[in-house]
Formats: C-alpha cells, sequence, structure tokens
C-alpha cells in the first residue's frame, strides 16, 4: 500500500510540474514578439528613430502616454490585426494570443520611457 501512495504522490507531483511548465511555455512574451515585429519602425523602446520618421511621417511614438492612455488591450490589438495607415496587418502573422501580449506590452511603454 505504501508504494502505491508513492507511486501516485511521484506521479502527481511529476504532473502539476509539467502541467506549470505546458502553462508557462503557451504563455506568449509580448517584448519578444515586440522585438521580432514591431521594433524595425517603432523602435526598441516605442519610440521610431528619424530614418523611420523620415518615411513614414504618421508613424507614432509608443511612448506618448496622453495617446496610450486612450487605447485599451483590445483597441491596440485591432490595430494590429488590421492594421493602420502604413502598418499592414498582422492577422496572418500573429496569433490572437501573440497579438495580445504584444498589446499588453505596449501599453507597459509609456510607464517604462519615464522611469529614471
Amino acid at each position: 500500500m505504501k508504494r502505491v501512495t508513492a507511486v501516485l504522490t511521484v506521479g502527481m507531483v511529476v504532473s502539476l510540474a509539467l502541467g506549470t511548465r505546458v502553462a508557462v511555455a503557451q504563455t506568449p512574451d509580448g517584448a519578444a514578439i515586440y522585438r521580432q515585429h514591431c521594433r524595425t519602425c517603432h523602435g526598441g523602446t516605442g519610440n521610431p528613430s528619424q530614418r523611420m520618421l523620415g518615411l513614414y511621417p504618421k508613424l507614432k511614438a509608443l511612448t506618448d502616454s496622453t495617446r496610450m492612455a486612450g487605447l485599451s488591450v483590445d483597441s491596440i490589438v485591432a490595430l494590429v490585426r488590421k492594421g493602420a495607415g502604413d502598418m499592414k496587418p498582422f492577422a496572418e502573422k500573429l496569433s490572437p494570443a501573440e497579438m495580445t501580449a504584444v498589446a499588453q506590452y505596449v501599453r507597459t511603454l509609456p510607464s517604462a520611457a519615464h522611469k529614471p
């Protein structure tokens, strides 16, 4: 009986550990996705370079807290999914979860820009 209990206990611990890993692995990293798909135009910190602003004069700084305060995660996801202005849509490049992760990350850029 002790052996059955020990085997069941080990099995539960392993299954919980694996379950946690799977959940973490399935959560997209918004910062990594931003670096891969958004940084070129919007800049690493959310401020477009002068070169990009020269190419795309309407390109927005994602660190503008006044502008970003009016955008919810859902509205940022919609912009990413559908595109806006010169920005092409990402609906076929990113999953809904990835777009949400990017939107959540983008919402942190204004506050990160104002840290000393």
